[in-house]
């Protein structure tokens, strides 16, 4: 299966200078994780900080593999990419995304590396980080600057928010618009759900991440980066949680449009609602989530029928 279908509820980030680290960050239970080339590695370690990364990239198993690497206004990161490119990377982190162009100059030297790894043109996906005003300002072109190479867009509330010269709210509240914007440039666009960034104001916080885990998930998000491993679980279950009454729900219609749609009809009545190809398809959506966190469940439909 093509690794961009996979769920995408957590993305580990990890400090790529940091080899014990590096050497975890796999066990935490992220569906991806993220070694870091920009904010979290100081100045003074960043070449040593590539070159850990490169040699860590072959060794992790299971999840799926991104970096982030620095801007393209810092000169590092065309560098970073002639590192890091190779079988074993899925996607790139761009920060800082301000203009289409970035993307596609980014775009086109992947291209490059990518014919020079001996890989198919496209296999490594971009996932650019709207970070600042200009980037929300953009994000509807910066979503269609590179249709075959973008995965989503991926929000970053804390420089926005010191770019905007506002504080971190509890509520949110100042971050909606933005949120909301990205969710809809990514769709307009065909792109998957856009990635939430992660939860600053308390790491200790467990009731406040998972709030706001849940309003990202209402505003359309699939799944949020991470910063504090403690983050993985509560993350994973909010984007996989559904109610006894929404399992079952997701479950009779599943299970009743696939037996119409058998008898030659696509559209029925369950419960007064009629059911067609759009609630199908939000109802499995739901139901493999939900399942991905709950194998034990997964088992038990299986050995149902």
């Amino acid at each position: 299966m093509d690794w961009s279908a996979r769920l995408l509820r957590t993305l580990l980030f990890v400090p790529g200078d940091q080899p014990r680290k590096l050497a975890k960050v796999a066990s935490f239970g992220a569906d991806a994780v993220i070694l870091d080339l920009e904010d979290a590695v100081a100045e003074s370690r960043k070449d040593d900080a590539r070159d850990r990364v490169r040699e860590a990239l072959p060794t992790y198993q299971g999840p799926v593999v991104m970096v982030r690497v620095n801007a393209l206004a810092t000169g590092r990161c065309l560098d970073d990419l002639a590192a890091v490119v190779g079988p074993a990377l899925h996607a790139v982190m761009l920060p800082k995304t301000e203009d289409p162009a970035t993307v596609r100059e980014v775009d086109d030297r992947l291209r490059t590396l990518e014919q020079e790894a001996d890989l198919s043109i496209g296999t490594i996906r971009l996932i650019p980080l709207i970070e600042t005003a200009r980037g929300v300002a953009r994000s509807e072109a910066i979503a269609e600057a590179a249709p075959a190479r973008l995965l989503t867009l991926g929000f970053g509330p804390g420089d926005l928010t010191t770019d905007l010269g506002i504080d971190l709210t509890h509520d949110a509240t100042e971050l909606l618009y933005a949120r909301s914007r990205l969710v809809i440039a990514s769709r307009a666009a065909g792109l998957a759900p856009p990635i939430d960034g992660p939860y600053l104001l308390d790491l200790q916080d467990r009731e406040g991440l998972i709030a706001d885990t849940r309003l990202g998930r209402q505003l359309g998000y699939g799944g949020r980066a991470v910063i504090y491993p403690p983050h993985v679980g509560p993350v994973n279950l909010v984007y996989s949680e559904m109610s006894p009454d929404e399992l079952a729900r997701a479950r009779e219609i599943v299970e009743g449009f696939k037996a119409a749609e058998a008898a030659g009809t696509a559209a029925l009545q369950i419960g007064g609602r009629l059911i067609d190809y759009p609630i199908y398809r939000r109802a499995l959506h739901k139901l493999h989530r939900y399942l991905a966190e709950h194998p034990a469940v997964s088992e038990e439909n299986k050995s149902n029928g």
